[in-house]
């Protein structure tokens, strides 16, 4: 892909961005404020309005969609969706919207006062951490086989972490290739894949976000500006190859497939054997209790790429203690028997809890354990999420890491934080 034309395209995303602020100072004052999408079944998470659309518009709402999509998702509305409505001012996008293209993105920027090694790892600056565009064809549902395909670009600090560094190195494939890099900033293109949907079948193919546990990429699907260490050290964020989503029931929902590995774009990487990545991926998610109570387990085995050989899974569990009051808990498990990290046995257990105080601001409170290879870490994290307007989102928080030493090298440290973000 041409750099020149990505860097004059987003430039152009931009400029849009900053448009909107008159709009947004200029829209209706801030609803109840939205949970940010952690809790998945219960609050119907989901990458994008379209999905949580087909998965049943009747539950219950619970203040849960996520940050953007408040008011509709297809571009008719006053929401937060800029980017649709401004395709749908012209006579040709009117006609591409009408036939299932998407548009949307968000803009997300931060300060942290110290790097705690994961995603935030760039202190004492304002950084764009993620500019994010998505362009989806949604699946005709009413058609007996209806084809689709979703492509996402990001431009931030974040986007070296989302590129496709489990790939062979120096293989300079699809997003991991130097020149996709500017310093502390870069890009990637998290995802690229095509979608067929029959019935209760959904299958995509390509290269797309792994989602195998409670946290994700989206910024507006976490409860706090920063990760857990068990996602960002024990979990794939990126996954390329096929998986194949199926409704058994209402309440059990199911995913199987095959991945090259992991955090590969379109390679199958190598820890140095005479194999390639080749990963086997099954997800079950029961709903005991409607809107209440729900179950997942996720696990991937075989050879991971460049983690080498072994069996990965995530158990979590979500529940609505009583209204506007949710727990999370997950339990991860990594072992591998070689490659670049070398033999690696890694365990996390991290609880989330969160409540809405105002009708315009939600607290939360995460606590997690983290071992590798006989190591413990732990971190405490306060957060909150203010609704400022329909299309903006502030997160304040304050974090404690301590146990093994830190990013820093000292036993533990405080971290405050806080980031933006802006849906369009």
């Amino acid at each position: 892909m041409n750099m020149g034309t990505i860097k004059t395209f987003v430039a152009g995303l931009a400029l849009v961005s900053l448009s909107a602020m008159p709009v947004l100072a200029e829209g209706p004052a801030a609803g109840p404020v939205q949970e940010v999408g952690l809790f998945s079944k219960l609050t119907k998470k989901g990458e994008d309005c379209a999905k949580d659309s087909k998965n049943g518009a009747d539950k219950k709402a619970n203040g849960a969609k996520k940050a953007g999509c408040d008011n509709g998702c297809d571009g008719d509305s006053d929401g937060c969706d800029l980017l649709q409505r401004a395709l749908n001012n012209s006579d040709l996008g009117q006609r591409l919207s009408d036939g299932g293209l998407r548009v949307s993105g968000y803009l997300q920027m931060g300060y942290h006062s110290d790097s705690n090694g994961l995603f935030n790892s760039h202190p004492d600056n304002l950084n764009i951490h993620q500019m994010y565009l998505a362009i989806e064809k949604l699946a005709d549902e009413d058609a007996d086989t209806g084809l689709g395909f979703r492509m996402d670009l990001v431009y931030g600090v974040d986007a070296q972490d989302l590129q496709s560094f489990g790939n062979e190195p120096g293989s300079s494939r699809y997003d991991d290739d130097p020149d996709w890099d500017h310093g502390i900033y870069g890009w990637a293109m998290p995802q690229l894949y095509a979608t067929v949907v029959r019935d209760d079948l959904n299958v995509k193919a390509g290269h797309f976000n792994a989602g195998l546990g409670l946290e994700s990429n989206n910024p507006n699907e976490n409860i706090f500006y920063s990760h857990s260490k068990a996602m960002y050290r024990s979990q794939p964020r990126t996954l390329t190859g096929f998986m194949a989503d199926y409704n058994v029931t209402d309440e059990l929902t199911t995913s199987f497939g095959w991945t090259a590995g992991w955090d590969t774009g379109f390679d199958r990487g190598n820890d140095g054997d005479a194999s390639d990545g080749s990963t086997l991926v099954a997800v079950a998610s029961f709903e005991l209790v409607e809107d209440e109570v729900a179950v997942t387990y996720a696990v991937t085995m075989g050879d991971l790429g460049d983690r080498g050989e072994g069996y990965v899974h995530s158990v979590y569990a979500e529940l609505e203690i009583e209204d506007e009051i949710y727990y999370g808990i997950e339990s991860v498990l990594v072992e591998t028997n070689s490659g670049s990290m070398g033999h690696d046995h890694t365990v996390g257990i991290s609880q989330i809890l969160s409540t809405s105080i105002t009708d315009d601001m939600s607290a939360g409170v995460r606590i997690e354990w983290w071992k590798q290879n006989g190591e413990s870490e732990y971190d405490l994290t306060f957060g909150l999420n203010i609704k400022a307007r329909d299309c903006v989102v502030i997160r304040p928080e304050v974090r404690t890491d301590w146990g093994a030493q830190t990013a820093t090298g000292q036993e533990d440290q405080s971290v405050f934080a806080v980031d933006v973000i802006l849906n369009y």
